[in-house]
């Protein structure tokens, strides 16, 4: 017969036995929900990462599709504006024209001394739009918008724009199409403090670097001689006239602070004298990184294009060029 101490003991046996039990199932039961949250909790991480970069992918898809939808918008505006320009027969001008005789200096090809200038009449055909008198040719372009001072085109290169000019804001156009619409690429604008119709010593022409090969992104491919040798000629035809430029100089440099007194091709319009002009070409002729043979003389008008480098901060390239008709 079992004695009481023998059930009791028994018994508390097996309730040890049966609470280890239950607590090695509770904790087998906690560890098997913790380590199913920590799989849950990094799937969730990773739909979410997942999420972030598909997100950044489309958003990323889209900024670059949408960068070069408005180029191809902006490029195919100036193939219209293009097709604007007047084609007029000078010695047969349209009924209502303005015909200028005017006298010019031109250098006679078939002349022994390549540099003697001789004087010719020409006639130049103007209209009056809106009170101010333009190039005929330019009549459509100027109806269309009286912001627009010019064209300019670099032969063999995808620079073939109109140039427009704001004395009020000067960087209107910096990021505005020749419609005044907003445009990453912007229209090329001159400087202010250049004088178109006087001409100031030197006008400053800015524009933008694009990737699309667009606006002024082919200017720093004048950094290579052997493009400089094929592309040496720059026409800016304006209202006023039409004008013929050859380059002198091309270079990297950088925008200075107030307080900088080195160098500041960006601030040069109208020479004080000749050795101000001549100290102007000494600087831009020691910054191009290879010998360009020709040079400017006092009394020359300088025409000057700048775009960004991404070279340094605040990096700028930027080619010089002089009237040579």
């Amino acid at each position: 017969m079992k004695r009481a101490g023998d059930s009791l003991k028994s018994y508390s046996n097996d309730a040890v036995t049966s609470s280890v039990e239950k607590n090695k199932a509770l904790a087998e039961k906690y560890a098997e929900d913790a380590k199913n949250a920590k799989k849950k909790s990094k799937n969730k991480l990773y739909n979410i990462l997942i999420f972030i970069f598909a997100a950044v992918f489309c958003f990323s898809a889209g900024y670059i599709g949408l960068y070069y939808y408005r180029t191809y918008k902006n490029e195919k505006e100036y193939k219209k504006l293009r097709t604007m320009v007047i084609d007029v027969d000078q010695e047969h001008p349209p009924d209502d024209a303005i015909v200028d005789e005017v006298e010019e200096k031109v250098v006679n090809p078939d002349s022994s001394d390549k540099k003697k200038e001789e004087k010719v009449v020409v006639k130049k055909l103007f209209a009056v739009v809106n009170g101010v008198k333009v190039q005929y040719k330019f009549k459509d372009i100027y109806t269309e918008n009286s912001d627009f001072i010019g064209w300019l085109k670099i032969e063999g290169t995808n620079i073939d724009y109109p140039v427009m000019m704001t004395p009020s804001d000067e960087q209107y156009y910096l990021r505005r199409d020749f419609n005044g619409d907003y445009s990453i690429a912007g229209t090329l604008f001159v400087d202010t403090s250049s004088d178109l119709k006087r001409p100031s010593d030197n006008i400053i022409i800015y524009g933008h670097h694009m990737k699309t090969k667009t606006m002024f992104r082919e200017l720093v491919d004048y950094e290579d001689e052997s493009f400089y040798k094929s592309h040496k000629y720059i026409t800016f035809d304006t209202i006023y006239g039409d004008n013929t430029y050859e380059v002198i100089a091309a270079f990297k440099t950088y925008i200075k602070s107030k307080d900088d007194t080195g160098f500041k091709y960006y601030d040069f319009f109208d020479a004080e004298d000749e050795k101000a002009f001549d100290s102007y070409v000494e600087n831009i002729k020691s910054l191009t990184d290879y010998n360009i043979p020709v040079t400017a003389e006092y009394g020359d008008k300088l025409l000057t294009l700048s775009t960004c480098s991404y070279h340094t901060d605040n990096g700028r390239f930027v080619v010089v060029a002089k009237k040579i008709k």
